[in-house]
């Protein structure tokens, strides 16, 4: 695994750093890595585990040279992560990727309700003829 990482900056750059996580690799697990480097679980959009697409936002601590935010990007089966050095960024990375996982959201939900019949049998539920 690589000890590098990506790390998104308040001037709306990306730029490679030294991998928080890498020096806790010996715990062999992701969670406890994650603990070991400060990083505690902020939010995630959407909350819905189910979604097929969703971030999941990690907050470390306010001091140190370590990126303040991990985030892993998510899908059913996969999840790569990236960072981001303050909350401007932070806020900045969510306005950019948020529509693409509300879309994701949106789309699988009309999928479920095409395969359901909900989208035939929708007017007649709704009392129209």
């Amino acid at each position: 695994m690589s000890n590098e990482i990506w790390v998104f900056s308040m001037n709306g750059e990306w730029r490679q750093a030294d991998d928080p996580l890498a020096s806790h690799r010996h715990l062999d697990d992701w969670e406890k890595e994650r603990r070991a480097a400060g990083y505690s679980s902020w939010a995630d959009f959407p909350k819905q585990d189910m979604t097929p697409l969703r971030l999941e936002i990690y907050r470390g601590q306010d001091a140190g040279p370590m990126p303040l935010f991990l985030i892993n990007v998510s899908t059913h089966s996969f999840y790569e992560t990236v960072y981001a050095d303050s909350v401007p960024a932070l806020m900045e990375l969510l306005a950019r990727w948020v529509p693409a996982v509300q879309g994701a959201a949106v789309s699988d939900l009309l999928g479920q309700m095409e395969e359901n019949d909900v989208v035939r049998t929708l007017p007649r539920r709704l009392g129209s003829k």
